[in-house]
């Protein structure tokens, strides 16, 4: 069955623009850096290895040995890193860069997030111009994996279209596709795959047959498939669950119980991002009472487009009628991250960047925090679930996610012990990103490029920074 007419009119505008990718290249260096005297933090479960230098030369680890003894090859740019903490750099695993703005990138780099996973853009091509000059070295950024354009249900984006109309603001969703039949969904993971995506967005499920023929091709073309837990989401086959997992809130604990044990025998992750649930929990109008008064951290780095699509958002919101008790479904959300710990459910740190509210950087150790204060998991445990484990999610941990010799140098350098007290992953005194050091001069330059407010503002947002 040919793909319908408002499909393919997508695709030719998705591709217009789009170039094949890149082979990725370092970024500028010195021939060696070598970071002396350091402490070495160990996400698998280890020990902290204190005394250490660590080499990179180019865009790899070459070596990280006992400092005592270490050969520094001639001509190394040498740091001293006694007292300092150094750890894989953080992955935001569901951001939303392009909807956000290009300072995005310089505020994750200042707060020692060096990968991310962007998890739909509302300008595909955009976002593949900016995973590929970073991959290029032609600019400075975490690394990025990014979606296709989302896949919706048909009669969710006819009722959020319906809802923009009503409150008056503009249409924004032009890159959401709704396929009509599983042929239909077939053709899309196809089309997807030669645009150059890295994983495919489900954000409201089609029916049945539809999500079963579209995980299945995605399985048979070697994508993945992260999407969001709403019914009828398919059990298996789905790579990450993001957000939250809805249908198991009112059902008894034994249900809950399967659900997990299934999560961990098939392998699949969830990306609880605590961090948005304020839009929910506040009426849309105090929410945006204090953005108007300035109260977000990191707001002096919200560019104003932004701003406006925060407020639009929030005047959407308004829209709803018969909202459920969205506080009594976080307290069943916060019970079902707990227990997916608990389970071995491997979670991972996300923001959903673009939405209100969230700020690059910020967002990422906000939630850290409620990981460990809310989710039940250890400084450590949360550690993983921004490094390491994102790494194996994503195919990568043989190159990304531990210090190790031979893997890529993407590192945050922290003033103090993130395993004693998680808030110390906010001390970042320096970052490696694919081999490019930034010092902390270099990265308070980053965030007075991005800055909007006054310094004193933005200041006093940074916080313990």
């Amino acid at each position: 069955m040919p793909i319908p007419r408002t499909a393919l009119a997508l695709l030719v505008a998705l591709l217009a623009g789009c170039t094949s990718r890149p082979v990725a290249a370092p970024a500028a260096a010195a021939p060696t850096l070598a970071i002396t005297n350091v402490t070495v933090v160990d996400v698998t479960g280890g020990p902290l290895r204190a005394g250490r230098t660590v080499l990179i030369t180019g865009n790899r680890i070459t070596a990280v040995a006992a400092s005592k003894g270490t050969a520094i090859p001639r001509g190394a740019q040498i740091v001293d890193g006694t007292g300092k903490y150094v750890m894989p750099g953080l992955w935001d695993m569901h951001a939303h860069v392009v909807s956000y703005g290009p300072t995005a990138l310089d505020l994750y780099l200042a707060h020692g997030v060096t990968g991310l996973r962007d998890m739909g853009a509302e300008r595909f091509a955009q976002a593949k111009a900016l995973r590929d000059s970073i991959a290029a070295g032609q600019r400075p950024g975490p690394r990025m994996r990014i979606a296709s354009p989302v896949v919706e249900n048909q009669k969710w984006l006819a009722w959020t279209r319906q809802m923009s109309a009503r409150a008056g603001t503009p249409w924004t969703l032009h890159e959401r596709f709704g396929p009509a039949s599983p042929d239909d969904a077939v053709r899309w993971v196809d089309s997807v795959v030669a645009l150059g995506a890295d994983h495919i967005k489900v954000r409201n499920w089609p029916d049945t047959a539809m999500g079963r023929a579209l995980v299945a091709r995605a399985r048979e073309r070697g994508i993945q498939v992260a999407s969001h837990a709403n019914e009828p989401f398919p059990r298996t086959g789905v790579s990450s669950y993001e957000h939250g997992i809805w249908p198991p809130l009112k059902v008894s604990g034994a249900a809950r119980d399967s659900l997990w044990r299934h999560f961990v025998a098939t392998g699949a992750t969830v990306v609880p991002t605590l961090v948005t649930w304020p839009i929910r929990l506040d009426p849309p109008d105090t929410l945006l009472a204090r953005i108007d008064a300035g109260r977000i951290a990191g707001l002096c780095y919200v560019p104003p487009a932004t701003l406006q699509k925060w407020r639009d958002g929030l005047t959407d919101l308004k829209q709803e009628t018969g909202a459920p008790d969205w506080r009594a479904i976080y307290r069943d959300e916060l019970r079902n991250v707990a227990e997916l710990q608990r389970a071995g459910v491997a979670l991972m740190t996300g923001t959903d960047i673009g939405a209100p509210l969230l700020v690059p950087g910020f967002s990422i150790h906000d939630e850290l925090a409620l990981l460990v204060r809310d989710a039940g998991m250890t400084p450590r445990e949360a550690l993983r679930a921004a490094t390491l484990t994102p790494a194996r999610v994503m195919g990568l941990a043989d190159s990304l996610g531990t210090v190790e010799a031979g893997k890529l140098a993407d590192l945050v350098l922290l003033d103090a012990d993130p395993r004693a007290d998680i808030a110390n992953t906010r001390r970042v005194h320096a970052v490696v990103a694919n081999g490019r050091w930034m010092d902390r001069a270099a990265l308070d330059r980053m965030l007075e490029g991005a800055r909007l407010g006054t310094r004193e503002a933005c200041a006093r947002e940074r916080g313990a920074m």
